[in-house]
């Protein structure tokens, strides 16, 4: 290849006839061909985290690879409805395997598939679009029959919240063990299905029992009851530990992690919640108003002095038109937030920081880092680290891209990120340790 003329050369004096021009300048062009790959399913990042999203269930049976590659070639970026129909027909295919699969465990893991496929059908679909609740039903039913027919053990909790109700899960580990507990929640648009791909399955397989649970703002919650989030996030959580440890022995050691913007919502929990003997921001979420504030354009301010807020508004609506991104947001936070454009949206995302609260984090923290988090600055963990003047201790890992963990939460590299926080978590609070008799 470094030479072009020269292998066509040798190429045509060993070839009989001699090659003609036209067949030589072939030859060269194939060799000066480069067929890599782009890294990337869509040029819109969010669409492209969204795939990654799907495929970082790989590992526990929650998708494959080349039917979701396969999926992608009929999607466009922008087009929920488009987005929902494939992942839809994606997800009936495995329904349909499942149903017809005479081996147990090949029939539990098509059902696993299939609620994946369904969760990623309605994640684009407007709040209110009538496919949605359908989809989301049907996604849950898939899990909760997959884990059954393998035979995962898990209990559903429900949690009282005031007048309300919050939906938590709890995977026992395998055997009765003496080690920390792991409590795991998600961030802005998750649902507490897929937190056991995320990280139940991994940590139950190595000994630890882990409660999952959907906080105002996400899962059933959200949809079922209308619950928008809050800021105040240890009050959900806390009422969580509460209900549980009812019901349970209180084990030796709690650790809290968060996902996505759960990395700002489980360190600000853990700042008021003294039973957690640890914290992980999974990934680094400091400040969330200043994440969505920093994508305001700059005229947006002045035009706002002016009293023209609603023109900056309208422009966003213009600009979300060719922004998938931005088109999410909007339409999502009227559901999640309560709010009506783009400036109130930034507005009341104010009190989401833990600048005023970290100094009450006691305990021994954790953040990951992707080094090319479309999300979150990666200088908001300087930050953050700044900020934890009492912790017992902070660790940061910080994901490049030839790592493969340059994604917002580690997508695609779960095997990645397991490993430092397993290896912390034992550095921290021990491995478990059977306590049966034998």
């Amino acid at each position: 290849m470094e030479n072009i003329s020269a292998l066509a050369t040798v190429a045509s004096s060993h070839t009989k006839p001699k090659t003609t021009k036209a067949e030589s300048g072939f030859l060269a062009s194939i060799l000066r061909r480069k067929d890599g790959g782009t890294g990337r399913f869509f040029k819109d990042r969010t669409y492209h985290h969204a795939v990654l999203r799907a495929l970082n269930q790989v590992a526990w049976h929650g998708a494959d690879i080349s039917e979701v590659l396969q999926a992608t070639t009929k999607m466009q970026a922008g087009d929920e409805q488009n987005w929902h129909a494939e992942w839809s027909a994606l997800a009936e295919r495995n329904l349909a395997r499942a149903h017809s699969a005479r081996n147990r465990k090949s029939r539990g893991e098509a059902l696993l598939r299939a609620h994946t496929y369904y969760a990623r059908a309605q994640f684009y679909l407007p709040p209110y679009d009538a496919k949605r609740p359908v989809t989301y039903d049907r996604c849950r039913k898939a899990f909760y029959e997959g884990l059954d027919t393998l035979g995962v053990p898990y209990l559903k909790i429900d949690v009282p919240y005031g007048a309300n109700k919050l939906k938590a899960v709890y995977y026992p580990a395998p055997k009765p063990v003496r080690g920390p507990l792991i409590v795991f929640h998600g961030g802005y648009d998750t649902i507490v299905e897929e937190l056991y791909f995320f990280l139940a399955a991994e940590a139950t397989s190595r000994g630890y029992s882990v409660l999952t649970f959907d906080g105002p703002g996400q899962g059933a919650p959200l949809r079922e009851q209308g619950l928008r989030f809050t800021h105040e996030w240890e009050k959900p959580t806390s009422a969580v530990l509460d209900t549980f440890l009812a019901t349970h022995n209180r084990p030796e050691k709690i650790v809290l992690i968060g996902l996505s913007m759960g990395g700002y919502l489980a360190p600000r929990a853990a700042a008021f919640e003294p039973r957690f003997d640890g914290v992980v921001s999974y990934d680094i979420c400091y400040d969330v108003h200043d994440a969505y504030a920093r994508k305001i354009p700059k005229f947006a301010a002045p035009l706002r002095r002016l009293g023209l807020g609603k023109l900056v508004d309208r422009l966003a609506a213009l600009k979300a038109r060719s922004s998938p991104e931005l088109k999410w947001a909007l339409a999502t936070a009227p559901w999640t937030h309560g709010t009506n454009g783009l400036l109130e949206m930034v507005d009341h995302l104010a009190p989401y920081t833990l600048a005023d609260v970290a100094r009450n984090i006691k305990q021994d923290v954790m953040i990951l880092v992707g080094a090319e988090d479309q999300f979150i600055p990666t200088g908001q963990v300087a930050r953050f680290r700044k900020s934890l003047i009492n912790a017992r201790s902070v660790t940061t890992k910080i994901y490049d891209r030839a790592s493969g963990g340059h994604e917002h939460s580690q997508l695609g590299a779960p095997t990645l990120w397991h490993s430092d926080f397993f290896d912390w978590l034992e550095e921290k609070f021990g491995a478990p340790e059977s306590t049966d008799l034998k």
